[in-house]
């Protein structure tokens, strides 16, 4: 199937595609690595949350970005920013190597290494998206974002393991080497992008003579797409119960699945097979504008009555609870598929980075609290609770969406 998009569309394609997989792997390694390290170096969990408040804050912050990616020529941003993360990956070998007993020096080193880091892979994948549209024939779209989100999600069942595997067997800092090296890898494929400066011209429209201006464009056109913000500023909530439910989620797998990891695994793995599920069968759709926004409001319907359903028959075979578990992430799955493709069919590429990003911090920003939150939730009550307070909270979003959308037709 993908040879025959290949030549539909360009090798741009494929070169990105390969760019993308290579920076996910390189990625992955840096953040465990880091992980690793952190926990064995210094023993405290206060000292790892740092690496997480790190991840949460820049994900709210993302939208700061989106000026920078739609300024700046897309295949050079990737380019810098991949050269850059291959440096970060030897500074952050050199704070291995360091023996210095100050331990102060060296989180700081490593955590502000890790933020530039993980600003480099914020800058990229919104990239990503911006560029889609752009190489991709509008029709193609579904099938195109299906095969890279199903390429993300099958990397995702192996890239834990994988990057466990190698710092156990090859050691941290050679771990950190590698990822330097795969991220070499994608430079060498974003290198070999054709992307002529004509496909991302800049009108004054979307373009002020300052930063600050451009980031407020971003905002008021998003807020004029009244639709797409309608979709939008629920997830915000939606998410915050998600936060609550992923602290329960291991504390569920021990009661109802087993007592050991092999428990919680077994979900993460239910998750991961049904997101590639969902986005091999969006593939085979083809929707209009409109028909984008209802089928995100099935999917996220019947995502949440899957979710109140592992709540629910929790106490039954653990089997059915992981069939429960692949049919709300195949739901997750074609809704975010649906909701990407929406999004890059409803502005135009000169804003998209901009769009992107405000997307981002808006979805994610109730992430941070949700999950203190889910501590307290799990502590009083139970991790039942929190994953029916998920489900529940995505059934009432999605009829929030139909009332929405029938009030305006």
């Amino acid at each position: 199937m993908f040879k025959k998009l290949i030549a539909k569309n360009n090798s741009n394609v494929a070169n990105l595609l390969a760019g993308r997989i290579a920076t996910n792997i390189a990625d992955s390694l840096f953040y465990m690595t880091i992980l690793w390290y952190f926990k064995v170096r210094f023993h405290s969990p206060i000292v790892l949350s740092l690496v997480f408040i790190a991840d949460s804050t820049i994900d709210m912050m993302a939208f700061v970005f989106g000026p920078l990616i739609d300024r700046i020529y897309i295949k050079r941003l990737l380019q810098y920013v991949t050269a850059f993360q291959i440096l970060f990956s030897f500074i952050t070998v050199g704070f291995f190597l360091n023996k210095n007993e100050q331990n102060i020096f060296i989180i700081v080193g490593l955590i502000i290494t890790y933020i530039f880091s993980t600003i480099g892979s914020t800058l990229i994948y919104p990239s990503e998206e911006k560029i889609l549209p752009v190489i991709t024939d509008r029709n193609q779209l579904i099938k195109i974002n299906g095969i890279f989100q199903m390429t993300y999600q099958t990397l995702d069942l192996f890239l834990d393991s994988l990057a466990t595997l190698l710092i156990t067997y090859l050691s941290i800092n050679n771990t950190m080497v590698i990822s330097a090296l795969i991220f070499a890898i994608a430079l060498a494929f974003y290198s070999k992008l054709f992307l002529p400066k004509k496909l991302f011209k800049q009108t004054s429209d979307y373009f002020a003579d300052n930063y600050l201006k451009d980031l407020i464009t971003g905002w008021k056109t998003l807020k004029n797409e009244d639709r797409i913000l309608a979709l939008i500023l629920p997830f915000a909530i939606t998410n915050l119960f998600y936060g609550i439910a992923s602290v329960g989620l291991p504390y569920f797998a021990s009661n109802f699945i087993s007592k050991n990891a092999s428990g919680y695994g077994m979900i993460e793995f239910a998750c991961s097979l049904g997101g590639i599920l969902g986005s091999i069968i969006i593939q085979h759709f083809n929707f209009g504008k409109e028909k984008l926004e209802e089928f995100v409001t099935l999917s996220l319907l019947l995502a949440g009555i899957s979710v109140i359903l592992q709540a629910i028959l929790a106490k039954l075979l653990f089997s059915w609870i992981l069939i429960l578990f692949v049919s709300s992430s195949v739901w997750i799955s074609m809704m975010n598929i649906n909701f990407k493709v929406l999004v890059q069919e409803s502005f135009d590429s000169q804003i998209l980075g901009r769009i992107e990003t405000i997307n981002t911090s808006i979805i994610n920003c109730m992430i941070p609290l949700g999950s203190f939150l889910g501590g307290i939730i799990v502590q009083h009550y139970s991790a039942t609770e929190a994953i029916l307070m998920q489900g529940i909270a995505e059934v009432i979003t999605a009829f929030f969406y139909i009332l929405i959308f029938i009030k305006n037709r």
